[in-house]
C-alpha cells in the first residue's frame, strides 16, 4: 500500500509540474518580446525548404520529408561543430537566389516570430551570397524588405534589416554603403561578420555591437575603448569575470 501511494504521488506530483511547465511556455510565449540578433537564412520552414528547392530544382537536400528534414537541422545546429552547424546554411542560401524566395522567407520570418510573441526584432544577413542567380545586391534587399513589410501589415510586428558584410570577400565598403543607401527604407544596421582571427577593433562612428562569445581576452581589452551600443553572446563573460565590469558599468 505504501509503495502504491508513493506511485500515485509521483504521478500527481508529475502531472502537476507538467501542467505548471505548460503554463509557463504559455506565459512566456504571451509576453511580448525583443529579438536583435536572428539570421535570415537560419529561419526557414523545412517545409519552405523543400518547395522553394523543388522551384529552384536544387536536390543537395537530405532529405525531402519536413519532419525529417528539421531533425537534420536540429542536429547539426547542436553538435557543437561549426563546420555541421554552417551544413545547414549551405542549403538555405541555395534556395534562397530569386526574389520571390527571398520575400517569402521574410515574410514567413515575421508570421513565425509573430506567433511567438516578438514584438520587433532584427534580421540580418549577407546580399553577397544571393546573387547565385543573377540578382544584384539592392534587387536581393529590396526583396527582403518587401517581405518584411508585408509582416509588418499583415501580423504588426516591427522589424529592421541589418546587411552583412564578410571579413574574408573584398566587398565590405559596398555592403557598407548598400545598407546606407536603403538606411531610410528598412535597414537599421551593418554587420561585419566571419572570421575575427587577424582583424583587430577600430574607431568608428558606426553604432555597432561586440560580440563577447567570439573575441579573446586580448581582444576584448582594445575593444572596450570604443563606442559601443550593445554587448552580444553576453555568456561567456562568466568565464572571465574581468570582462564584466565595464559592460556593468556602461
Amino acid at each position: 500500500m505504501g509503495k502504491e501511494r508513493e506511485d500515485r504521488s509521483h504521478i500527481r506530483n508529475m502531472t502537476q509540474a507538467q501542467a505548471s511547465m505548460k503554463l509557463d511556455h504559455e506565459l512566456l510565449k504571451s509576453l511580448p518580446k525583443v529579438l536583435l540578433h536572428e539570421h535570415l537564412d537560419g529561419v526557414l520552414r523545412p517545409k519552405t525548404v523543400i518547395e522553394l528547392a523543388r522551384s529552384a530544382e536544387y536536390d543537395q537536400l537530405p532529405t525531402e520529408d519536413p519532419e525529417a528534414l528539421a531533425r537534420w537541422f536540429h542536429q547539426g545546429a547542436n553538435q557543437g561543430s561549426l563546420p555541421k552547424y554552417l551544413e545547414g546554411f549551405a542549403h538555405t542560401i541555395a534556395v534562397m537566389q530569386t526574389e520571390e524566395a527571398l520575400e517569402r522567407v521574410a515574410y514567413e520570418q515575421a508570421e513565425d516570430l509573430h506567433r511567438d510573441g516578438v514584438v520587433y526584432f532584427e534580421s540580418r544577413f549577407a546580399p553577397v551570397f544571393h546573387t547565385q542567380r543573377g540578382l544584384t545586391h539592392q534587387q536581393v534587399v529590396s526583396a527582403v524588405l518587401k517581405g518584411l513589410e508585408r509582416g509588418r501589415t499583415d501580423f504588426g510586428v516591427s522589424c529592421g534589416l541589418i546587411i552583412c558584410a564578410m571579413r574574408n570577400m573584398d566587398v565590405s565598403l559596398e555592403m557598407a554603403e548598400l545598407a546606407v543607401d536603403f538606411r531610410e527604407r528598412g535597414v537599421v544596421g551593418f554587420d561585419l561578420a566571419g572570421e575575427e582571427g587577424g582583424y583587430p577593433p577600430k574607431s568608428t562612428w558606426m553604432r555597432f555591437t561586440i560580440f563577447n562569445g567570439r573575441i579573446s581576452t586580448s581582444r576584448f581589452m582594445p575593444a572596450r575603448d570604443l563606442e559601443k551600443n550593445r554587448f552580444g553572446r553576453p555568456f561567456n563573460m562568466r568565464s572571465a569575470p574581468h570582462r564584466t565590469r565595464y559592460p556593468l558599468n556602461r
